[in-house]
């Protein structure tokens, strides 16, 4: 459904687990382009990110009748939802009862297939068939699962980081995740670069959260990240960084290196790109299917343990092939990941009442 002339605004509700920061991006062009976006959320996220859409938060199990009130207000046109436990479960029933259009999101990528059984459990359980992705696969020639949408979510870049520094004879590379996840890999990393380190050739940055309540967290790694950090020059360790921080901390480095494993999305690579920061991003990563390898980034396979030091090797010794990746990231970041195509994708969404769109 879209407005008509004169007529409303289409409407939009996210219902989501958290508000977090790639939200940010996604409900602001919404809103810069005229549309209602609402934003349903257990958790609210960091409240510097609610300056276009302030979510509603429904902690614990949520009120029926304040549901209720609230899905009156937001008067959706159609509704996006990930499995946001107690909260999700509730709106699937409103919605329906309103005869309010709802698709689901989540970060399986568009190559994984569903059966017929798994559809029919769907139906069964009164949850959306169609669903929508940010993650594409690293295999773009591979089958589709034919209720799948590809929506990448946006990135900008921030005018006030601009321009970037001037290239030097330093690789500045940067690296964004929690500090004491040993799945984000941050060790592996500096011992991939600490030959260069050691030798002037890199500075790295390592910006993340210090929290010790995210899955499987290791107060040991946190201790191990701040000690090589304040014996070693060439490393800089920025924790709790404000989010409005991030698009200087991009600009002024020369690639992002996101070495996770088991990381369903992983967003800060593709911020960079923004800023013609390369992204290096590990093909056990969902962002990696973004890339076209070796046009606008590197993708790194962490279950060979050669490979990570070969791929920051490759960029210390060719400026040549960072400052094209640089350009080709920026070319991306411009086009399939813009505010305006990701508009224009939702309009799809809108107009198709959820069962179509580019991909």
């Amino acid at each position: 459904m879209t407005a008509r002339a004169g007529g409303p605004a289409p409407s939009v509700l996210f219902v989501l687990p958290d508000f977090h920061t790639n939200v940010h991006a996604a409900t602001r062009a919404l809103v810069e382009a005229g549309m209602r976006v609402s934003v349903f959320t257990p958790h609210p996220g960091r409240p510097e990110t609610h300056d276009f859409v302030v979510p509603q938060v429904f902690a614990g199990v949520p009120d029926r009748q304040e549901l209720a009130q609230a899905l009156d207000r937001a008067r959706p046109d159609l509704m996006l939802v990930r499995n946001s436990g107690d909260l999700s479960r509730a709106i699937y029933g409103l919605a329906r009862r309103r005869g309010i259009r709802v698709i689901g999101y989540d970060l399986k990528p568009l190559t994984q297939l569903r059966s017929v059984k798994d559809h029919l459990r769907l139906v069964v359980l009164g949850r959306p068939r169609w669903r929508v992705t940010p993650v594409r696969g690293l295999d773009r020639a591979a089958p589709q699962d034919r209720c799948a949408i590809y929506l990448p979510w946006p990135v900008r870049a921030d005018p006030s980081a601009l321009p970037r520094p001037p290239e030097t004879a330093v690789l500045r590379v940067l690296c964004v995740a929690k500090l004491a996840q040993p799945r984000k890999n941050q060790p592996r990393l500096i011992e991939a670069l600490r030959a260069a380190g050691q030798a002037g050739r890199v500075h790295l940055t390592l910006v993340g959260s210090r929290t010790l309540k995210a899955s499987h967290a290791d107060p040991a790694q946190l201790a191990w990240l701040e000690r090589e950090a304040a014996s070693h020059d060439w490393i800089t360790l920025l924790s709790d960084v404000p989010f409005r921080r991030m698009p200087q901390i991009y600009a002024a480095h020369d690639v992002c290196v996101l070495p996770s494993v088991q990381e369903p999305l992983g967003t800060s690579p593709l911020e960079a790109m923004a800023y013609g920061t390369v992204p290096v991003i590990s093909t056990d990563a969902g962002s990696a299917g973004v890339l076209t390898e070796g046009q606008d980034g590197l993708r790194v396979d962490m279950s060979d343990p050669g490979d990570l030091p070969a791929v920051m090797q490759r960029l210390l010794d060719d400026r040549a092939l960072v400052r094209r990746l640089s350009a080709g990231a920026r070319a991306t970041a411009g086009t399939d990941l813009s505010p305006e195509i990701f508009v224009a994708r939702m309009r799809g969404l809108l107009a198709s009442r959820g069962r179509g769109i580019l991909r």
